[in-house]
C-alpha cells in the first residue's frame, strides 16, 4: 500500500537526481578523511560541528559530519543498535535492544557517559523531554510479559513504567516542547499501527486515533515517531504531520519525499531553532542492494537535495541529530 503511494508522489512531481551539495554554515566548513580503525574514534574537529549519528545493522554508530556528509567517527560494542534520541545539551542515547540498556554520549564523545541498564525490557526508541531532561523509552517485552513506556527522571535513576492494554509492544516516542509524550506500537502480532498520548502530568497513557490524509486511512508501516517544532511527525513510508489536542488527534498534512526504487525511512527532522519549525529532514532510503541517507528540504519536500551512500553497506536502523555548542 505505502509503496503504491510513494509511487504516486513520484508520478504527480516528478523525479530529480540529488545534488551533491549542501551549503554549510561557514562555522561548519572543513574536510575530513576517513581514518582506518576498529575501535570507537571521533575526529578531534568533530566537537565544533553539527553531526548525524546512524544505527546499523551491523552493531555500530556511525558518525558524520550533517553539513559535509563526511563520515568522522565511529561508536563501537553494540549488539543491536535501534532507537536513538538527543538532549537539549547534545548528548547521545543509543538504545541496544539485545542488551537490554540505553548508552549515553556527549557530543562527538566515544566514551559513554552512563549506561542505563532497561532489562528486563528491549529498549528501542527513545525521546528527551527539552523542559525536564526526562528520558522516555519504548520497550518491548523483552524477558518480561508486556512492554511498556518508561520514564526515567532526568535520564537517570528508577524509571516509572507505564503501559497500555492495547499496545503489549512499543516501538516509538516522541516529546513535544510543552512536554506531552506520543508513541506508537511494534506491529508485531499486529497488522497496524496503534497510539497512546501521555500529557504532561497526566500520570498515564491514552489511546488515540490519528487521522490521516483520508477517510479510509490506516497506519500500517510506522518506523518512528519526531517533533518538528510545530508537530509530530509519524514516520510511515513519508513523513506525517499530525496534532493531539486534549486527546484528539488531527492530521496536519505530509511532506511529499521523491525517491524511487526503495523503501524509505525511518527519518530525522533537522532543527536548531527549536521555536520554529525543522526546515530539513533526513532519513534512510533502502534498495536491495545498497542503503542511503537523503537529506530533503522540510516541510516542502521534493527531490533529495544531497545523499550520503558510499560508505553505507548495511541498513541504517535509526538516526539523530546532535548539534554543536553555540558560541
Amino acid at each position: 500500500m505505502r509503496l503504491l503511494l510513494i509511487g504516486a508522489v513520484l508520478a504527480t512531481t516528478g523525479c530529480a537526481s540529488p545534488p551533491s551539495y549542501v551549503a554549510a554554515p561557514a562555522s561548519q566548513s572543513m574536510s575530513l578523511e576517513r581514518p582506518n580503525h576498529r575501535h570507537a574514534w571521533m575526529n578531534v574537529s568533530a566537537k565544533k560541528l553539527d553531526l548525524l549519528y546512524i544505527s546499523e545493522a551491523d552493531g555500530e554508530v556511525t558518525v558524520y559530519t550533517y553539513w559535509q556528509r563526511t563520515l568522522v567517527g565511529e561508536l563501537t560494542d553494540f549488539y543491536q543498535p535501534q532507537g536513538e534520541c538527543v538532549d537539549k545539551a547534545g548528548n547521545v542515547y543509543v538504545t541496544d535492544s539485545f542488551e537490554r540498556r540505553i548508552v549515553e554520549y556527549a557530543h562527538a564523545g566515544t566514551k559513554p557517559l552512563r549506561t542505563i541498564d532497561d532489562s528486563p525490557y528491549a529498549p528501542y526508541g527513545c525521546s528527551v523531554a527539552a523542559s525536564t531532561g526526562d528520558l522516555a523509552v519504548a520497550n518491548e517485552a523483552g524477558g518480561a510479559s508486556k512492554g511498556n513506556i518508561a520514564i526515567y527522571p532526568g535520564a537517570s535513576g528508577t524509571p516509572t513504567y507505564y503501559t497500555d492494554k492495547n499496545i503489549p509492544n512499543f516501538r516509538d516516542c516522541a516529546y513535544n516542547s510543552g512536554g506531552d509524550l506520543l508513541a506508537s506500537n511494534d506491529q508485531q502480532g499486529s497488522d497496524v499501527s496503534s497510539f497512546a498520548w501521555f500529557p504532561t502530568g497526566g500520570g498515564r497513557l491514552i489511546n488515540v486515533t490519528l487521522p490521516g490524509p483520508s477517510p479510509s486511512w490506516t497506519w500500517k508501516d510506522v518506523t518512528g515517531i519526531q517533533w518538528d517544532g510545530k508537530y509530530w511527525v509519524i514516520d510511515d513510508y513519508q513523513p506525517y504531520r499530525v496534532s493531539v489536542i486534549d486527546g484528539q488527534g488531527y492530521y496536519i498534512g505530509f511532506t511529499p519525499i521523491e525517491a524511487s526504487g526503495g523503501t524509505a525511512g525511518p527519518f530525522w527532522i533537522y532543527n536548531d531553532d527549536p521555536t520554529e519549525q525543522g526546515t530539513q529532514v533526513v532519513g534512510v532510503f533502502s534498495e536491495p542492494s545498497r542503503d542511503y541517507v537523503y537529506y530533503w528540504d522540510y516541510p516542502s519536500g521534493g527531490a533529495p537535495i544531497a545523499e550520503i551512500g558510499k560508505d553505507i553497506s548495511l541498513q541504517p536502523v535509526a538516526l539523530t541529530v546532535s548539534l554543536s555548542a553555540k558560541p
